[in-house]
This record gives structure tokens, C-alpha cells and sequence, in this order.
């Protein structure tokens, strides 16, 4: 979004809509290296905000940009330093609370803090209308997912090459033979690009590390749990005519879908963990095979009946765990699954994390 469309919205009032009597008085050029001054009209009082405008605000520019503005802020007390922008994360915006600099999107958040004259704060709102920006990518959605897999499976220093070559590795050690787990290097550059905005990973040189590998998997599983529930709407349950023990289960599908296009997720995968009650059996299928389950309708099932789940995208099958020949996804992607549950199945996911992946990765 352009610099002028953002002044647009602001004398047309769009931030403060909804708020009865807040107003945008006149907008006039800020002192340099400010874009932007007006007064912010409510009551017959009115205060001076000035400005810094972005076309996109992340963590990273936050915290780049917070020292200078709050030290202005700290110098005149009596107005507001805002950074004005077409929509904040939450994540931004605390990153804002954290460096003391208020802050306005297009969206309606606004957070602006001028003692004994006004506080005035709105958090919560979400937008769509304003595009990511193309030098930016979603890290959590579809393909770009694929890089957090190996950033978490093994935390290391990585670069971007590396990165590449251990998906086309690990397309070349998946059980079924089906799956290409490749990316593009322009997108893993710009997934790894997004997290880095976003203060989840960090670059020396080259270099790509994760130095907090919790914090970048529970933040992947709050943007998952948010589509998780399509996720649900989209399965399908069906009989098991295999039994109770999960490998037997396992042979079944092997002998009925064509060898290992499947991994078990969720309470089946992590069975090693307490509070585990199996009433049902998650299972990830092949999109390609997915049909042949149509075989199983009209017959005798037994307890558990099974849940099939359309991946929404292939990377749910790296890195996946052999037991006793029963294919399950890797110990993430089951963190993931019972995360977005919630209930009894989230105790399940942070006893993973506490007790299998983070001693995998040497944390305490």
C-alpha cells in the first residue's frame, strides 16, 4: 500500500472508526524524519501525533525503528510518536508495547498513550484487506511450511542452499516413494525472509539459526489451530475392519492403499505419552489414493473408527516415524495436530514437547 493511500485513509478517519468523537484534524508534512503531523480531535481536546509511515510493519522493523521514536516521544511528552501502517500483527503490536511508541493501522488498532491527555487504545481487529507484501511470504501455510520442518526437525545453523538440498534429501528417504518435498530457492528465501521480520529466526552472515525453537513451534501451532477446524470439516470417518492394535490397522491401509502412503497423527502417534485415550485414529492419507477408501463403507468396523485427514499440503509426511512398521508423522506434526484440539489432546502436545522434542534439541 502506497504512502499516499495511507494518508488518504487517515483523513478519511478510517483508523478511528467506531470510536464515537475521535477525529483527524488537518494533515501537514513532520519534521524530518517524520512523515506525518495532525491533531487527534475528541471532546473539544485535542492532541499532536506524529508520525512514521510503513507500507508493512513487522517485529524486526519494530524493534529497529522503536529506540530513536520513543526516545522523541520521551523528549515531548505532551504528543503521541506513532507508527501509522495499513495492519500490525499482534505480534508487532507488542512489539511496540515493549519499546514504548504508539501505534495506528488501517485496520483499527490503535494504541496511543500521552500522559495526564489522552489514552486511548482498540486491539483485536483483524484485517484482509491488506496484502502481504510479495517480498514476503506466509511461513506457516502450504509449501512454505516445509522450511519450519527442517529448521525444527534439526536447529542448527543452516543457509539457504542447505536448506534446499535437505528437502530434495528428505523427498528421496520418504517411505511411500511419492512425495517431493522440493521449494524453489526464491521461496524458501522468502519464508525464511518472513521469519526473520518476524524476529523467529536470526541471520549471522550467511547463516540461518533458530535460537528459540519453542517459540517459533508454539507460535506455528496458533496460526494451525486457526485452520485447524476447516481441517476437520474437510475429513471423513470410516470403518475399521482391522482391528484395535494399530499395526494391524497399519497393514490394512498398506495392503489396501499400495504400500506407506499414509502416517498416522494426533493420540495414535503419540501413544508413549499419558492422558492418551484412543477413541479415534487420525490418519493422514495420499490425496492420490484417498479414494480406495471408499472399499471400507458398509463394513463391519471396529473400535476405534477411523478419521482421514486431507493434508493440506504434503509436508505433513516428513521426517515421518517408523514403529513396528506403523507409519507415523514426525514428532512436530503430531505436536501440531494435538495442539489444535485442545482439551486432554493439548496436555498430550506439551508433554511431547517437554519430554520428547525439547531434549531432542538439547533445551531444558
Amino acid at each position: 500500500m502506497t504512502r499516499e493511500a495511507i494518508l488518504e485513509a487517515l483523513r478519511a478517519n478510517v483508523p478511528f472508526r467506531g470510536l464515537p468523537g475521535i477525529s483527524v484534524g488537518p494533515l501537514e508534512p513532520g519534521p524530518s524524519p517524520l512523515d506525518v503531523a495532525f491533531y487527534l480531535n475528541w471532546g473539544g481536546s485535542r492532541v499532536s501525533v506524529l508520525g512514521v509511515i510503513k507500507s508493512a510493519c513487522t517485529p524486526k522493523l519494530i524493534h529497529e525503528i522503536g529506540p530513536w521514536l520513543a526516545g522523541m516521544k520521551n523528549m515531548r511528552k505532551d504528543a503521541a510518536y506513532a507508527v501509522i501502517c495499513p495492519a500490525l500483527s499482534v505480534q508487532a503490536q507488542s512489539a511496540c508495547a515493549e519499546s514504548n511508541i504508539d501505534f495506528i493501522d488501517l485496520a483499527g488498532n490503535v494504541s496511543i498513550q500521552v500522559p495526564e491527555r489522552l489514552l486511548l487504545q482498540r486491539v483485536g481487529l483483524k484485517s484482509k484487506a491488506f496484502a502481504r507484501p510479495a517480498l514476503f511470504r506466509d511461513p506457516f501455510s502450504g509449501k512454505s511450511s516445509r522450511v519450519l520442518r527442517v529448521l525444527l526437525e534439526r536447529p542448527r545453523e543452516w543457509i539457504l542452499k542447505e536448506i534446499a538440498q535437505e528437502l530434495a534429501a528428505e523427498s528421496r528417504r520418504n517411505p511411500a516413494g511419492v512425495w517431493d518435498f522440493g521449494l524453489s530457492m526464491s521461496s524458501a528465501s522468502k519464508t525464511v525472509r518472513s521469519l526473520e521480520e518476524e524476529l523467529l529466526v536470526r541471520r549471522r552472515n550467511l547463516k540461518i539459526l533458530t535460537p528459540e525453537p519453542s517459540r517459533l513451534l508454539r507460535r506455528w501451532a496458533e496460526k494451525y489451530k486457526e485452520r485447524y477446524r476447516w481441517y476437520l470439516r474437510r475429513s471423513f470417518r470410516c470403518p475399521n475392519p482391522f482391528g484395535s492394535q494399530l499395526q494391524a490397522v497399519a497393514g490394512g491401509l498398506r495392503q489396501l492403499l499400495g504400500g506407506n502412503r499414509f502416517a498416522f497423527t494426533g493420540a495414535a502417534a503419540v501413544a508413549r505419552a499419558p492422558f492418551v485415550d484412543l477413541d479415534m485414529i487420525d490418519v493422514f492419507v495420499d490425496p492420490g489414493t484417498e479414494a480406495k477408501l471408499g472399499s471400507l463403507e458398509g463394513q463391519a468396523g471396529a473400535a476405534p473408527e477411523l478419521r482421514v485427514m486431507r493434508p493440506y499440503d504434503t509436508g505433513v509426511f516428513m521426517y515421518p516415524q517408523m514403529t513396528e512398521e506403523t507409519p507415523l508423522v514426525s514428532d512436530i506434526q503430531a505436536y501440531l495436530d494435538l495442539s489444535a484440539r485442545g482439551g486432554r489432546d493439548s496436555k498430550q502436545a506439551e508433554y511431547l514437547l517437554r519430554h520428547v522434542i525439547e531434549p531432542r534439541w538439547g533445551q531444558t
